[in-house]
């Protein structure tokens, strides 16, 4: 089934819902573009009852965007919806630990097409920066978490307020809103500064300097893991720095 009959099938199985007397009322599906991420889409869509700025994904977590236009994850704390910082496209929302605003009652009762077909075009927003697959070891503590150094970054708000990690060479990454003056780049032993012109974006700025990076890089001898992912992402949350996952500079 191509995306657009998939769409139309979806808002006319919602619609239909709501006239047998179920709870919801659904407007057209929209596709959403994803600033922090290049090319990046998804659709959200309002039910009825959805407090004002917020929308719903198709495989049902709430979002809305902040205040710099990223979209961003909600979470229900007590009868209230709030903005987590977990930016859309950075986790898969069920493994970050957040829930659905519609529940599972609610979408199999409305919904007659396959779970298949509605992840399949939802989850075209993780495929850039996936979290860790599995557990991670209750021993593993990443070298970077005993870094004076790299834990400073936490203490940075006046010019951070997102971090995340670039694909590759994979390394933490760190800039304050959507024009930031620059853009911190960890290296393995200190914060690498990359001044960004004006006209740049801050994955411009990053892609100006790569080959600065990848010798820095190398030179520390620095290794990144899979097991350190959700590690920052949870250090993050805990700053109240925007969790962006990984950061692909790639043209």
């Amino acid at each position: 089934m191509s995306v657009k009959r998939f769409l139309l099938a979806f808002l006319a199985v919602m619609i239909a819902a709501s006239c047998a007397g179920a709870k919801l009322y659904v407007t057209e599906p929209l596709l959403v573009p994803q600033s922090p991420y290049a090319g990046m889409t998804f659709y959200v869509y309002r039910p009825y009852n959805m407090p004002k700025d917020w929308y719903v994904t198709l495989d049902g977590y709430p979002v809305r965007k902040n205040k710099d236009g990223t979209w961003v994850y909600g979470t229900m704390e007590g009868p209230n919806l709030v903005a987590t910082n977990y930016v859309v496209g950075s986790v898969v929302p069920s493994m970050a630990g957040l829930t659905k605003y519609i529940s599972d009652i609610q979408v199999s009762e409305m919904r007659t097409i396959p779970e298949s077909e509605m992840i399949q075009v939802q989850q075209k927003s993780y495929t850039r920066s996936q979290m860790a697959q599995g557990q991670t070891h209750s021993t593993y503590i990443p070298s970077w978490a005993f870094s004076p150094a790299f834990m400073g970054i936490g203490n940075w708000k006046g010019t951070v307020d997102r971090i995340g990690v670039l694909r590759d060479p994979a390394v933490p990454v760190a800039w304050k809103g959507q024009h930031p003056k620059v853009v911190y780049v960890w290296t393995g032993s200190s914060w690498y500064q990359v001044q960004k012109k004006e006209s740049q974006t801050p994955l411009q700025a990053l892609r100006h300097d790569y080959a600065v990076i990848k010798r820095l890089v190398r030179q520390s001898g620095f290794k990144w893991y899979q097991q350190d992912m959700p590690i920052l992402a949870e250090q993050a949350k805990k700053w109240g720095y925007y969790w962006l996952g990984e950061v692909s500079i790639t043209k």
